[in-house]
């Protein structure tokens, strides 16, 4: 042995004192448990165990903290004491029942949408991004893009990786928006009623990036995006808040969250009224929601939910050609969900509800004589469901959940064509997804489902059948409990929607658009591979690639008249990259980049999709004030020119590329919160779509008051 081997030798002895290994079992079986994580709690460093429960570190000398977990079993933690000898332990872990609210964030199925390509947005950050409604949260979130006239507007185009709708005010219905896991589309168009939603009372927003027909079957093909309101589990509170800002924006909420013995309930109000940035875009709005919500010794719980809504919209139309029209909604959404434990490793979980909106677009009363417009509508949107899982937890390598869901739906709408009376949509489906952990950091998910959905437009015309499987499979490799590698495969479908099967609509400019019975099912194949890579706690960075094969794809074509049309198929293709760094306590810088490239295969040009797409945040915090400066960055769209005048041909014209800003100030005094958002701070002037100019700068200051 050489002086320098030798050297090295003692070097190494003297900074790894020991090894600890061991095995980890079930507590009941004394089965050997794989893939369970052991990490160092002061440190973060950590290892899985092999196919055989077995595992081995190196630690320096001294105490550690080791923590040893799996999903389906309680968390062991221990102290361990390393000196110069190697350490063998034998881990018991028990057995616990998984509640579905446990499997959220971590774990096997990182959230009840199943699926490791999943954005959780918590309650902390939604605040932090002071907004005034959901769709101006979603706006600042990587792969979603969202096109509004003003934060609190009637029409909203969302769109997960270019996945819905090409043109402005389209219905967005191929992403799936989720209340505390319920649908809350509106039956004749597919989309949410925006106004409805209470951003005040959400903790947690969980954004699927990728189709998730697998297991929500029909309208996830684009992504899914579930809200998840506070249900008083953690603390009795009340908070107040009120704001006030540009173009006359006025707005006061107060949330009361209170518990009494193994009761939970609560009560959250808001109204908010805006006269909007131009004629026309003014708003009001008003929301009530409750809930109770029980839970005992056995792990059972009970919830029920109510939300009541009503929003009066105008809508501005563009420019050079003013609309008098405005729209009343009242909404309505009421859930119930029961959660109990069969046995160890196995529970079930039942929800029903029921959807009601009621709409109503009419004129104001100053329109002109000259003004054609003046036709009033009546929609009426009715939809109830059920959904039942089982969740499966018992094998120490295997989760399982399976389950089923039914829904009805009908929509009385005056824009539907006369000929129909209320059609309605029958839909049902049944699904089974697993994850298996191979050992060693692997595992492999898979899932399938199966949907039956029947449209009938009612009386003696034909009822339109349409029928799914859809499959998925995903591989992740953990590297030392940390680095994270996913490869994904999966399928979508979207059957069409009653508007797009029955309307027969003519616009205030002159266009009549007309539904198209004879549309077929659209379908996605997506493939996706993700890496993510923490490099400690104070820098974090992922990258995901993606292609997504689209067939069919439902879109109303400008002609004369507009008509509902199956595409010849449409391919995406993308990456996203995102950036986190906290190099200092005081500060904070998030960013992300997207590229997408969507192609018509039948040579038709992909209208308001973005090549480029980019943001940066940083927060910085001074014992005075906290700062945080945002910047939002989008490249030039291309759209056709439907205001031309041509009956025959539509030009195409770009919108240029934009930089938008934002500042917010924010303070601490005891119990208050002060904050200032200044928005599209250098005052940009630019256009959402062709003809629709958007807000210049404008400012927002709110005050919150929490009682506890």
């Amino acid at each position: 042995m050489n002086r320098l081997t030798f050297t090295i030798l003692i070097l190494l002895s003297e900074f790894w004192a020991a090894t600890v290994s061991g095995y980890v079992k079930d507590s009941k079986t004394g089965k050997s448990i794989p893939n369970a994580n052991i990490i160092i709690r002061e440190t973060g460093q950590g290892t899985a165990t092999n196919p055989y429960g077995y595992f081995e570190i190196n630690l320096p000398s001294g105490a550690h903290t080791l923590e040893t977990s799996v999903i389906g079993c309680k968390t062991d933690s221990r102290e361990v004491i390393v000196d110069e000898n190697n350490i063998k332990l034998n881990i018991q872990l028990q057995t616990a029942i998984l509640e579905f609210s446990e499997i959220h964030v971590q774990g096997l199925f990182s959230t009840r949408l199943g699926y490791e390509s999943v954005d959780v947005i918590n309650s902390d950050k939604i605040k932090s991004m002071d907004r005034e409604s959901v769709p101006d949260v979603l706006k600042n979130i990587p792969g979603v893009d969202v096109q509004f006239a003003h934060p609190n507007g009637r029409n909203i185009n969302l769109s997960i990786r270019g996945s819905s709708d090409y043109k402005p005010g389209g219905y967005n219905n191929r992403v799936l928006i989720l209340l505390d896991g319920f649908p809350i589309l509106i039956p004749n168009s597919g989309s949410p009623d925006w106004n409805s939603l209470p951003l005040e009372s959400l903790k947690r927003i969980e954004i699927e990036n990728s189709p998730a027909s697998t297991q929500y079957g029909h309208n996830s093909m684009g992504g899914v995006i579930n809200l998840i309101t506070d249900d008083g589990s953690k603390e009795n509170s009340t908070r107040l808040q009120f704001s006030c800002g540009s173009y006359s924006n006025r707005q006061t909420s107060i949330t009361h969250n209170n518990q009494k013995g193994s009761w939970y309930y609560g009560i959250n109000a808001m109204a908010q009224t805006s006269e909007g940035h131009r004629f026309n875009a003014n708003n009001q709005t008003g929301r009530l929601r409750t809930y109770l919500r029980y839970g005992d010794q056995k792990g059972r719980t009970y919830r029920l939910s109510h939300i009541l809504s009503y929003s009066d919209i105008g809508h501005p139309g563009f420019i050079t050609s003013p609309s008098y029209r405005k729209s009343k909604r009242l909404s309505q959404y009421v859930q119930g969900n029961g959660f109990y434990p069969i046995n160890n490793g196995q529970s079930m979980s039942h929800s029903v509800f029921i959807n009601k909106f009621d709409t109503h677009y009419y004129p104001r009363n100053d329109f002109p004589i000259s003004y054609e417009d003046t036709v009033q509508t009546f929609y009426d949107d009715l939809t109830a469901g059920f959904r039942s899982e089982m969740l499966i937890t018992r094998w120490a390598r295997w989760i399982v959940m399976v389950g089923t869901d039914v829904d009805w739906s009908q929509s009385d709408v005056d824009v539907f064509n006369s000929m129909y009376d209320a059609p309605s949509q029958l839909s049902v489906g049944g699904f089974i997804q697993s994850k298996y952990s191979i050992g060693n950091g692997w595992n492999f998910g898979s899932g399938l489902r199966y949907d039956y959905r029947r449209s009938d437009p009612g009386g003696n015309y034909q009822k339109r059948i349409y029928t799914n499987w859809s499959p998925k499979i995903n591989l992740v490799y953990i590297l030392q409990g940390k680095r994270t590698f996913t490869l994904a495969y999966s399928e979508g479908f979207r059957a069409p929607s009653l508007s797009e099967l029955y309307l027969y609509y003519e616009s205030s400019y002159g266009l009549i658009t007309k539904g198209n019975p004879d549309l077929v099912p659209e379908k996605v194949k997506a493939i996706e591979l993700t890496y993510e890579h923490p490099h400690s706690d104070a820098w974090f960075w992922s990258l995901s690639i993606f292609h997504n094969r689209y067939e069919n794809m439902i879109d109303f074509v400008y002609t004369i008249p507009v008509k509902a049309i199956n595409r010849e198929g449409v391919i995406g293709t993308g990456l996203e990259y995102q950036v986190r760094w906290n190099p200092i306590e005081k500060l904070n810088l998030t960013g992300s980049y997207a590229y997408l490239d969507m192609t018509d295969r039948g040579g038709e040009p992909i209208l308001y999709r973005s090549k480029y797409r980019g943001q940066i945040n940083i927060q910085y915090q001074t014992t005075l004030i906290d700062v945080q400066l945002g910047l939002q960055a989008w490249s030039k769209q291309i759209f056709e020119d439907f205001l031309s005048g041509s009956h025959y041909d539509f030009p195409i014209r770009e919108l240029p590329e934009r930089i938008i800003s934002e500042l917010i100030l924010s303070r601490e005094i005891y119990d208050f919160t002060l904050s200032m958002h200044i928005t599209n701070l250098f005052d940009t002037k630019y256009e959402l779509i062709q003809n629709f100019p958007m807000p210049g700068r404008a400012w927002q200051f709110t005050l919150t008051k929490t009682l506890k």
